[in-house]
């Protein structure tokens, strides 16, 4: 009992409680700082589908008003699939061509068939769209782009640029902002970035 109250005992338990602490401190120093990976551009949307618009019919009077809907629209993604657009749903209009068979695609954000959020863009040829250049690499195969939008892509995504680039990583920080991400509806996930016209121009003989 005596060596309950001796000077080295209470040396012990001083070291072990300094040695605790110190592990402590540095298991949280490991840990990220939310506030420094926190995205600081647009906000993050979640893209669920990108189809093809095969045909779109509209309430009378059907438009866009300040970023919202007036009236339904139903459009036709495939010969099986009708998205449904109720009034008062946030979205844009981007292609001019809605009244062509297959001259716009739709960009939307579900919740089951709901959806949330849309956007209807110009289709390219051999069913590709150009979206917005990259901006960051996330996990599960995802690509953030400049505007926000999170896609699929591919494992190996193309990059059409005069100027090598050792990875899509290097692509993204060097010409990401000015780039131009493609699209594949038929893969239905991004299978390259492209370097914009002005960087083409100066790096052309």
């Amino acid at each position: 009992m005596r060596q309950f109250f001796t000077l080295g005992f209470w040396m012990s338990l001083l070291a072990l409680a300094g040695l605790t602490l110190g592990l402590v401190a540095l298991t949280r120093d490991d840990e990220p700082e939310v506030a420094e990976i926190t995205d600081t551009g647009p906000e993050a949307r979640e893209i669920d589908l990108i189809g093809m618009v095969f045909l779109a019919q509209a309430d009378p009077g059907f438009a866009i008003v300040d970023g919202r809907t007036e009236g339904n629209i139903q459009i036709r993604v495939d010969g099986f699939r009708f998205m449904n657009i109720m009034s008062g749903t946030p979205g844009e209009n981007r292609c001019g061509a809605l009244d062509e068979l297959a001259g716009c695609a739709v960009v939307a954000d579900l919740l089951g068939e709901a959806v949330l959020w849309f956007s209807i863009v110009p289709l390219s040829p051999r069913n590709l769209v150009d979206l917005p250049g990259p901006a960051t690499l996330r996990a599960g195969a995802r690509l953030q782009l400049q505007n926000g939008w999170l896609v699929d892509r591919a494992t190996i995504v193309d990059r059409e640029c005069p100027e090598d680039t050792s990875s899509l990583t290097e692509f993204v920080e060097r010409f990401g902002e000015e780039a131009t991400t493609v699209y594949s509806l038929d893969e239905q996930r991004v299978i390259r970035v492209q370097c914009s016209d002005d960087v083409v121009a100066t790096t052309t003989p």
